[in-house]
């Protein structure tokens, strides 16, 4: 920035003297005026079209979001009776329908230590044996845990820390709440008969409170028995029903897994606001008090490819047009969503639907990709070309205006260098005037010596 100076000098003509330095530095801050009024300019539309830019890229996304609404999103599972089981779908699920039987939901194994050598009534200073280490065998496999402190809660601590024992720990309190006896509790990961033991090297200190079982479960009629040691079963690829209770036996629950368009209709609504922002940004743009963007040919470019996206139709499939889903434009060029039209035309045209949509490079969803790509596409598309440009701009603008800040601070300090060797020769004879003033009115005091 350009530092005034202020001029101290001895003569009397010191005050326009700094009049002179002003007014100078004045016209030479005239180019610096114009390149500061333009960086604000460029720094406004860089502004905007950031704003523009985020908007876009949000309606990227709702339609990326429609895309998935017809692809794995479409499914849905149910579970004739959700006391016995829910449905979670994966990528890879495809419609179909099974009839599940489930005779068992199975449990773990549970052990709780027996009380000795030690008893425990305090779990954060006292352990159930004095060893520093101890060994845990599962299924036979033995590892050796190492507890970074001697006591219970540090015991259970390095237990649960290798989640590859498949064995959880806790403490429990088989004692009353004024006489506490703190165990050790280790339970199975897993369902089924798991054996577990924890030894200190001179006693085992677990007792098995109960032996796990499988979980056992018929599908679509079949007479073999299939076991599981989770309660989450996969019927199919991509359906994996959560076992909560049992059928009983000969008797069975439907999982369904079929095409839906709730998700579409959701998706609808979120690219409807999404594009809605893009109009508002657009908009703002024009008019009486239009935005920084005002005269930009990016405002024809980007509404020319709202256009061909909401002017998008098809002839075939029932589903001809984004009316037929239930978005209408308004007066003001914003969609609205009409959950009736969409009921009407698309809820139960599934196949309708997915073909007006289409994909990526087809459809409705291959012009909506392809418009907004030639706004967004990082290296061409025209709003990050823009952004660009002025990015550039400003940066170059901002380096002249440094240079130019520093000439301006040079060349005030040059100039006042200058009068101040003018003032300092001023200052010095009008003190010999002074001088030889004094002197002459001296002289003249002299020879005329009734003057005074």
């Amino acid at each position: 920035m350009v530092t005034p100076l202020t001029f101290t000098g001895q003569s009397t003509y010191s005050a326009q003297f700094q009049q002179v330095i002003d007014k100078a530095v004045q016209i030479q801050e005239i180019p610096l005026d114009a390149m500061a009024d333009q960086a604000t300019t460029d720094q406004n539309q860089q502004a905007a079209l950031q704003s523009l830019d985020q908007a876009l890229s949000t309606l990227q996304s709702a339609v990326t979001g429609l895309q998935s609404a017809v692809g794995s999103q479409a499914l849905s599972g149910t579970v004739s009776d959700t006391s016995v089981g829910s449905v979670s779908l994966g990528s890879n699920a495809t419609p179909g329908v099974y009839q599940l039987e489930v005779d068992s939901l199975g449990s773990a194994t549970q052990t709780v230590s027996t009380g000795a050598p030690h008893t425990v009534t305090d779990p954060s200073t006292q352990n159930i044996s004095s060893a520093s280490s101890f060994t845990l065998k599962v299924n036979g496999t033995p590892t050796t845990i190492t507890p970074t402190s001697d006591t219970l809660d540090g015991l259970v601590s390095a237990i649960n820390e290798n989640s590859a024992l498949g064995v959880s720990a806790s403490i429990v309190n088989v004692g009353s709440s004024g006489s506490p006896d703190y165990r050790l509790a280790v339970q199975s990961s897993t369902l089924g008969n798991v054996s577990i033991q924890l030894s200190d090297g001179t006693n085992n200190l677990l007792n098995t409170i109960s032996t796990g079982s499988a979980a056992t479960y018929k599908v679509d009629g079949l007479q073999n028995t299939i076991s599981s040691d989770s309660d989450s079963i996969t019927l199919a690829q991509g359906v994996t029903v959560n076992l909560l209770g049992t059928t009983g036996a000969g008797n069975t629950v439907t999982v369904s897994v079929g095409e839906s368009t709730a998700s579409a209709q959701t998706a609808l609504q979120q690219f409807a606001t999404a594009y809605n922002a893009v109009v508002s940004l657009l908009n703002a743009q024009h008019g009486q008090n239009a935005g920084a963007l005002s005269g930009d040919s990016i405002l024809q470019v980007a509404q020319q490819a709202l256009s061909s996206i909401v002017d998008y139709s098809s002839f075939s499939g029932g589903i001809t047009t984004l009316s037929d889903l239930g978005l209408d434009l308004d007066t003001n060029g914003n969609l609205t969503f009409n959950a009736s039209e969409f009921d009407q035309s698309a809820a139960n045209n599934f196949a309708g639907l997915s073909q007006f949509l289409g994909d990526a490079t087809s459809g409705f969803l291959g012009v909506a990709t392809s418009a907004l790509n030639s706004l967004e596409e990082p290296t061409v598309g025209a709003v990050k070309t823009e952004e660009a440009s002025l990015s550039q701009e400003l940066s170059t603008l901002n380096t002249n205006i440094g240079n130019e800040e520093a000439s301006i601070n040079q060349f005030q300090q040059n100039l006042v260098t200058q009068l101040s060797q003018s003032d300092a020769m001023i200052a010095t004879l009008q003190s010999q005037v002074t001088f030889f003033q004094g002197l002459f009115q001296i002289e003249n005091n002299i020879s005329n010596p009734n003057n005074g």
